[in-house]
């Protein structure tokens, strides 16, 4: 009879142990597939106590090909202190594949250097731009030169309807 006690206890030991197998592979599973789908998306391009962003709109950007301009760029400057410790162009597009095929193109027709590099997330072409691209530059000087843009921005809109309310009120005249 001892020896049919034991022998319960070894299966439900290894029952156990397969249950608990199973249950890790399901998660490993589940972690793998929420991960896999998970891209960046419009609250990643928001300046933060890590990382500065200035975004571009379309009208501000322009590649050589019309067919591949993104509808905006969003430019991601990470600090540390007042040290810049990288910079990324994240190029938006309409969706996954005109990413992909925009990265294409772009690889196909600039030379990536060995630290430069093209990549997609979702619907993002990703530059990664090597560190000779940002190493003069101090996280004060960054956050200044995307105020200026900012505001020039701002400028710029708010003069567009000025301008436009002049022109009304001599087209009525």
């Amino acid at each position: 009879m001892a020896n049919k006690g034991k022998k319960s206890d070894n299966k439900n030991l290894i029952i156990g142990i397969c249950i608990a197998a199973v249950v890790v592979i399901a998660i490993i599973i589940a972690v793998v597939l929420v991960t896999r789908g998970n891209t960046i998306n419009d609250s990643y391009f928001v300046s933060d106590g890590t990382k500065y962003v200035l975004t571009l709109d379309a009208n501000d950007i322009s590649m050589e090909d019309a067919e591949y301009n993104p509808i905006k760029a969003h430019l991601v400057y990470t600090y540390s202190g007042d040290e810049i410790t990288g910079l990324k162009a994240y190029y938006e597009y309409a969706d996954n594949a005109t990413a992909k095929a925009a990265a294409d193109y772009l690889k196909s027709n600039y030379e990536e250097s060995d630290q430069a590099k093209i990549a997609t997330d979702g619907k993002y072409v990703v530059y990664t731009s090597p560190e000779e691209d940002y190493k003069d530059l101090t996280a004060s000087d960054v956050k200044q030169q995307i105020e200026f843009m900012e505001m020039l921005k701002n400028m710029g809109s708010g003069d567009t309807e000025e301008f436009e309310e002049v022109e009304e009120t001599t087209d009525n005249e």
